[in-house]
């Protein structure tokens, strides 16, 4: 399997942006209201018209040694849920997945004209990002035939916020996509993810889950 850094992107006609799941980080559990429905549909108009979407990726062959994962001789995380994850893999793929920088100034826009409205547009590029992952992951399963195990992300779990410049330094993701890390470890832009995803061993049974029922965190806010 070919492990050169490569790139994956789409313009923004090209997802589809879920409204349920950016409600539910707006932690709407109703049905929305007619004014709700109304700025969402406005809002996702906005958004639409600034967003791109953009990823770096490689393919790594691993080994786990007690609770480390070494990907070749690239990296290594320490973490006994990653290591759970990916356990009976042997392969797994790195990436780094983000949004324009324009999005974030959309919201810096409106938190300084009408923050509920930065609030909503907010939730939306959070959606935009998820949905932009999935859409990669599905690119990469069907490019190499393979299946996915779960994506993992620095941050969740024991798996330290601290190892993402470690992670977008194997993807070389400032220089491919322009995703730099703030002195917290935050990426910028803002609406970005990072994971790390196993590739099924040959003839395991794929779980058709949701991301809460695989998730461990039972009390998350977000939770369906």
């Amino acid at each position: 399997m070919d492990k050169q850094i490569r790139t994956f992107s789409l313009s923004k006609d090209q997802v589809d942006i879920d409204c349920e799941l950016a409600l539910r980080f707006l932690r709407v559990r109703r049905q929305p209201d007619e004014q709700m429905s109304a700025m969402l549909k406005e809002c996702v108009g906005e958004v639409k018209n600034v967003i791109s979407y953009k990823a770096s990726y490689r393919c790594f062959d691993i080994r786990i040694i007690d609770n480390t994962v070494y990907f070749d001789d690239q990296l290594q995380l320490e973490s006994e849920k990653l290591c759970n994850c990916l356990r009976g893999c042997d392969k797994a793929f790195v990436f780094v997945a983000t949004t324009d920088v324009a999005l974030d100034r959309l919201i810096a826009k409106y938190r300084q004209l009408l923050v509920c409205k930065s609030v909503v547009i907010d939730a939306i590029g959070s959606s935009a990002i998820e949905c932009f992952c999935d859409i990669l992951c599905e690119q990469l399963q069907n490019e190499y035939k393979v299946s996915f195990r779960p994506r993992y992300s620095p941050g969740y779990g024991d798996l330290s916020i601290l190892c993402q410049g470690d992670v977008l330094r194997v993807c070389d993701s400032t220089r491919k996509i322009g995703v730099t890390l703030t002195d917290r470890f935050m990426m910028i832009p803002q609406k970005s993810v990072s994971a790390i995803v196993g590739v099924r061993p040959h003839g395991e049974k794929c779980e058709h889950k949701t991301s809460c029922e695989r998730c461990e965190c039972r009390d998350c806010e977000y939770r369906k």
